[in-house]
């Protein structure tokens, strides 16, 4: 199958559930104000503790972040003027199956999308070898979105 070119994948790395919460609210917060639409695709859903830290939190976007879809299939729906982003954590097997269908789906669609694989580091995990393996250009942390050298 031939890569969409508008199709950007990005790698993000997380230690907890909990740490890629915090690492996430603030992105999807920034990316929903800029209009963006997100959706959330994961094995072991941490919308809960996506929900405690935005009672927590002051954010302008609370109403869009809660409005967000989580687990739901890809559908056709009006174009997005800026990027669809989906954001997809699980295994290994899972990240793939997920990003193949979206894969699929946006083969022959002229949208700009982006794909933030998550996956949890453990000690058995090694970073560099998901990077190199999935050839990432760009990794989600703490402080956005950065390009790796």
């Amino acid at each position: 199958m031939k890569l969409n070119e508008c199709i950007n994948k990005v790698c993000c790395l997380y230690a907890s559930d909990w740490h890629l919460a915090v690492m996430l609210l603030p992105y999807i917060n920034k990316k929903i104000q800029e209009k963006n639409k997100i959706y959330m695709k994961f094995e072991n859903s941490i919308e809960e503790k996506i929900q405690i830290l935005i009672d927590k939190m002051e954010l302008k976007n609370k109403n869009f972040i809660n409005e967000i879809k989580w687990n739901e299939n890809i559908q056709d729906e009006e174009m997005c003027e800026n990027e669809k982003i989906y954001i997809i954590s699980g295994n290994e097997e899972f990240i793939e199956e997920k990003n193949n269908m979206i894969q699929e789906y946006y083969q022959n669609k002229d949208e700009k999308i982006k794909i933030i694989n998550c996956y949890e580091i453990n000690e058995n995990s090694s970073q560099i070898d998901i990077i190199r393996e999935n050839n990432y250009k760009t990794i989600l942390n703490t402080n956005g979105e950065r390009v790796i050298c």
